[in-house]
């Protein structure tokens, strides 16, 4: 399975990195992680045709992680996508991007793709709820050969435990240092030190379930 970064930062951009948007991709299946920055142009540069991706997951519905929706959508009905298009999500999260896409009434576009709006669930892909400041998923992502977590922006909490074990990979957010853990908690999201708990399970055993 082939994960590509194309942009990590937290809500500030900087000038040499993008907020949160990845590929995950191979044979079976190919899912780009929240919508930020230049969309289309990130996957032609790994080699990815924007027509056949397969799936976009929306973990959460803050600006930085899904402000580039109507962009993403416009381009590919500029391109003439054919191919349907699902979009997974939380319930919370589908009603925001529909409403944000309403913005400049793209979902009334002649001859637009299918956009299937999915519910927490699709064919290698499951969506579990974190500890965040707005109604967030993390994803599971997996194939007849591995298994891909990422924990989106969260506090602490059990369900990235469950999820994780078992998984080739975890991407799991850290916002700033452990100085600051009561600030970033409060605000749902982790300190470096929490993230590296969540894959040394011997250090964090006020959370095994």
């Amino acid at each position: 399975m082939k994960l590509i970064f194309f942009g990590t930062s937290g809500g500030i951009q900087t000038k040499t990195n993008a907020n949160v948007c990845f590929l995950v991709a191979d044979e079976e299946l190919s899912v780009l992680i929240d919508v930020s920055g230049n969309p289309v142009q990130y996957l032609e540069r790994a080699g990815v045709d924007p027509r056949r991706l397969d799936a976009l997951v929306l973990t959460h519905s803050h600006t930085d992680h899904i402000y580039a929706l109507p962009s993403l959508i416009h381009n590919l009905w500029l391109m003439k996508r054919d191919k349907p298009l699902s979009i997974v999500s939380n319930p919370f999260t589908l009603e925001r991007a529909k409403e944000l896409c309403a913005c400049f009434s793209l979902l009334s576009k002649e001859n637009l793709f299918q956009i299937d709006w999915i519910r927490d669930t699709l064919a290698g892909i499951e969506l579990f709820p974190v500890a965040h400041s707005t109604p967030t998923s993390g994803v599971k992502i997996s194939s007849s050969r591995s298994c891909i977590i990422y924990s989106s922006d969260t506090s602490p909490c059990k369900t990235i435990i469950r999820a994780a074990k078992g998984a080739e990979a975890l991407i799991h957010e850290a916002s700033n240092t452990s100085e600051f853990e009561g600030r970033l908690n409060s605000a749902g999201h982790s300190s470096g030190r929490q993230a590296g708990e969540v894959i040394i399970p011997e250090l964090f055993r006020a959370y095994e379930v």
